[in-house]
């Protein structure tokens, strides 16, 4: 006879400090981070990480449980969301935010090859071949002139 798994309660999931930490960084504006989520779909994407965390948590293996700590617990919740937050928006331009939380965005700015200041008025992701890349497009503050670069995508 096997023994049966305890599970862990979608409440003390949901008010787990893990899950608040976690989410409450990705929300919140850092030093060297801006939050890439949209504040629109944050209570819905904090129900959508519970639900899911809570799923994987009653999967684990017993012998798994035993080893999984506060890292690989953040990890998780981490991959979560992101994955849910993809599922949540359909804006490319959220989308690349999302995908690509430290690339610069609209707005933001960024200075030309030759040291002109400039802001990134859009951006897109191109392949070629097996790389991604993402290619932005800016407009110099003084002189109006467009100019493109392109990041190489992980």
């Amino acid at each position: 006879m096997t023994e049966a798994k305890e599970q862990v309660s979608l409440e003390a999931v949901r008010e787990s400090p893990a899950l608040h930490e976690t989410i409450e960084f990705w929300f919140k504006d850092q030093d060297h981070l801006r939050s890439p989520f949209p504040p629109g779909i944050r209570k819905e994407l904090t129900e959508q990480a519970a639900l899911r965390f809570h799923k994987w948590v009653n999967l684990l293996d017993p012998k798994a449980k035993g080893e999984v700590d506060n890292e690989v617990v953040g990890e998780k919740i981490e991959e979560i969301i992101f994955t849910c937050a993809m599922e949540l928006v359909t804006d490319p331009e959220q989308r690349i935010t999302i995908g690509f939380p430290f690339m610069p965005r609209p707005g933001d700015p960024i200075r030309s090859a030759d040291g002109a200041a400039s802001t990134v008025i859009a951006r897109r992701i191109e392949k070629e071949d097996k790389d991604a890349f993402l290619m932005v497009l800016a407009r110099e503050t003084d002189s109006g002139k467009e100019w493109s670069t392109r990041f190489e995508l992980p």
